[in-house]
């Protein structure tokens, strides 16, 4: 009959997973091989699973093995979380600020607003959480952040998000484009050069592949990626051309060519806060200091 499971034999399971040996589990659990070794055993007893096989001289996960993982994972996932949370409190001093926003704007939009809300809040403990605008939405359901950023779409019903910013987006270009003279681009003139694109789900990817190929099968999309900072630095590299949002792309002023584009593609920037809390005072003070920042630009 199986036996109710420990948190060391859980522990020691995490970490043969995550290394692969039971040698260098306890080097990272800071105990002995033997110790490791009796501690899977007995889970596996206990369990009545068979969760390793040998394989080349290294313990691999066998299909339950890989199942039990997963869920171990989002247990110690949810602990980090939980530790983040205490380590902000205690930290915070005369204050905490949680931002939570994509990793584009943290890099081309938060800088200044920060700076100027530092200025004012010296002493505030700020965590910034870079995080897709799925991972967003759950921050904002788990109360995880204070405010979050996006130039994604959020849910109008679950999050009621404001669109603080409509910018266009802008054409990048490497330094030594044959198009460098070209104040602004149409999309035409794109056609043939090969073309860097967030993933196809993206809203700003189809409505530039619905211009640039006029549904058509198109080759010049050839190399995709999930960051617009991984594209700006493809292209500054000269890998090709893209259109990004304007926020990432000036953080790259100088390593590429920033160009208008003859056709509007709007990038609006929401923001959103967790419904079923109200806004601290800091909060405030940033979201005021933000939305003052967002009008001069």
């Amino acid at each position: 009959m199986p036996r109710p499971l420990n948190f060391q034999q859980i522990e020691a399971f995490k970490a043969v997973i995550q290394t692969g040996t039971t040698t260098r589990a306890a080097l990272m659990l800071n105990t002995t091989q033997p110790s490791i070794s009796r501690r899977i055993a007995e889970l596996q007893s206990a369990s009545e699973l068979k969760l390793f096989e040998l394989h080349q001289g290294r313990l691999r996960p066998t299909g339950e093995g890989k199942l039990l993982y997963k869920t171990i994972q989002r247990h110690f996932d949810g602990l980090e979380k939980i530790e983040s949370v205490v380590s902000i409190l205690r930290k915070s001093g005369t204050g905490a600020l949680r931002i939570a926003c994509t990793p584009t704007l943290g890099s081309g939009l938060l800088p200044p607003v920060l700076r100027q809300f530092l200025q004012k809040f010296p002493n505030t403990y700020i965590n910034i959480q870079t995080l897709g605008t799925p991972q967003l939405a759950d921050y904002l359901h788990q109360d995880l952040c204070d405010v979050a950023l996006t130039t994604g779409t959020l849910d109008q019903k679950d999050f009621q998000p404001q669109v603080i910013k409509t910018s266009n987006a802008v054409c990048v270009l490497p330094l030594d484009h044959p198009l460098k003279d070209v104040d602004i681009i149409d999309l035409k003139l794109l056609k043939g050069n090969r073309v860097l694109s967030l993933s196809d789900n993206e809203e700003i990817t189809m409505r530039i592949k619905a211009q640039l190929t006029e549904g058509k099968d198109s080759d010049d999309f050839i190399i995709e990626t999930t960051s617009s900072i991984t594209i700006c630095a493809l292209v500054a590299a000269g890998n090709g051309i893209a259109i990004v949002n304007p926020y990432v792309a000036h953080t790259f002023a100088g390593q590429l060519l920033i160009k208008k584009l003859a056709s509007a593609i709007d990038i609006p920037v929401q923001m959103a806060m967790p419904v079923h809390t109200a806004p601290s005072l800091l909060t405030r003070h940033f979201i005021e200091i933000l939305l003052a920042h967002v009008e001069t630009l």
